[in-house]
């Protein structure tokens, strides 16, 4: 093995910009409780951090990488980089957030109801790497791939614990001191990680983030500005005593973990959307088709929602490349009603159905989705399908939530559509749809009209 040349440090401060649930695979609080340590502190472990980078980066087990690889008859590389686990500060708030999965009718299934523990939006925290270099590394290629994944984890695209395609364990880091042992210096590397000999030093994360100048992110980014047109309901149950027997799901401000603000989770917008998009497909495929064979037409739309939004099939799965974020409503006014049941039949109010209830009205939000690129480029086609939907979302045609059967999870246009940052491409990625949708159709021997 070569000699080594230096060793490099990173403390690497982190802020979690949206919930975070790590299983620790006890069901003790609720069905998926997180991950804590021996004094009942959360944590995340470097394992899976370690895991999401490589992920990342894309590289198989056999590919060289800053992650290491194994190769055949012994050959291969130890990782030459260092991942602890991610420790949080004192002031940690948990949660519990209630789950369940709905058919088609946006109606619960039986026995479908779940709950878990989730750490709260604004969690403060650290985590060390340290980059060992030694003779003949290509030094300036493995800062490279450290940037790069620094990089993704700002971006939205590196993300942590379960969940991740509807929004949770995304975080930001908010600074990155740096030390380096050389030969001249080696025997301070003892101290490496003692709390204080961080408490100086500048911060170096800008220098980080321009190691990755010129590097394309790994996922289209869409936003779509959004304002609330009415109230919105998605309900969280088992409030304290003395609120509201249903309140809107609320949570932790990303910039202020003392304030919470209400949110519309990333899994809300998913089963709507994931709902239009396939209607969409029934009927493009309806019109490009020109026989009466709905058995391949299903077929082929049930392959193109599979590749988009991923699936599980016992054993076989595939992850979704499409990931929506949760949204936080702001400017919005909480907004507490009195309801009772009334008999459809009787016109009477139904014994013991009377309830309280607090809504949010009005407010802004912006809707975040990113779709995984490959080589090839289904993220143009995937994107077209979406933008398809939100632009139903945007002109009030589809709701979201709850109660939506008096008006409730209504949106209108708060701003253009960006995609990358740039707007007025909604028509080049459309077009793409079409022609996805035509070729899948020619393969299963179809005519097009």
């Amino acid at each position: 093995m070569s000699r080594i040349i230096k060793k490099e440090v990173l403390k690497i401060y982190i802020t979690l910009t949206s919930p975070l649930n790590l299983s620790s695979g006890e069901s003790e609080i609720t069905d998926t409780d997180i991950i804590r340590d021996w004094y009942g502190k959360p944590f995340v472990p470097g394992s899976s951090l370690a895991g999401a980078m490589r992920a990342y980066l894309d590289k198989a087990g056999n590919e060289d990488c800053i992650m290491g690889y194994s190769g055949e008859e012994d050959a291969g590389k130890m990782s030459p980089l260092f991942v602890s686990d991610i420790t949080f500060g004192e002031k940690l708030v948990s949660g519990i957030r209630d789950g369940v999965k709905l058919n088609n009718n946006k109606t619960a299934e039986t026995g479908s109801k779940y709950d878990i523990e989730i750490l709260e939006t604004g969690a403060k925290g650290w985590f060390y790497v340290e980059l060992t270099v030694r003779e003949n590394d290509n030094e300036a290629s493995m800062k490279r791939e450290l940037a790069l994944i620094i990089k993704g984890i700002n971006s939205g695209e590196i993300c942590l614990g379960s969940k991740k395609t509807r929004g949770f364990g995304q975080f930001i880091i908010t600074q990155i001191k740096q030390m380096e042992y050389a030969q001249n210096n080696y025997l301070e590397y003892a101290s490496a990680y003692t709390d204080e000999i961080w408490e100086k030093g500048s911060n170096v994360l800008q220098t980080w983030i321009e190691l990755s100048d010129g590097i394309d992110n790994k996922m289209l980014h869409i936003k779509v500005p959004l304002k609330l047109d009415g109230g919105i309901s998605i309900r969280k149950y088992g409030v304290k005593k003395g609120q509201p027997d249903f309140v809107h799901l609320t949570s932790k401000h990303s910039g202020n973990s003392d304030i919470e603000v209400p949110v519309i989770p990333g899994s809300s917008f998913a089963g709507v959307i994931r709902h239009r998009v396939k209607d969409i497909l029934v009927e493009l495929s309806r019109t490009i088709n020109s026989s009466d064979d709905s058995d391949s037409d299903n077929s082929n739309v049930n392959m193109i929602m599979n590749r988009a939004f991923g699936y599980v099939n016992g054993n076989d799965a595939n992850i979704s490349n499409v990931i929506i974020r949760e949204s936080e409503i702001a400017d919005s006014k909480p907004l507490t009603m009195v309801r009772t049941g009334v008999s459809r039949l009787e016109s009477n109010v139904k014994a013991g159905a009377l309830y309280k209830e607090r809504t949010y009205v009005e407010g802004r939000l912006t809707l975040d989705i990113c779709v995984r690129k490959n080589e090839s480029q289904d993220e143009q086609w995937i994107t077209g399908l979406l933008l398809l939907a939100l632009k139903d979302i945007q002109n009030g045609l589809l709701a979201v939530g709850g109660e939506t059967a008096i008006g409730r999870g209504l949106f209108c246009k708060d701003g253009a559509i960006t995609i990358d940052g740039q707007e007025n491409l909604e028509d080049e990625y459309i077009g793409k749809v079409y022609q996805r949708l035509s070729d899948c159709l020619d393969k299963g021997g179809h005519n097009k009209k």
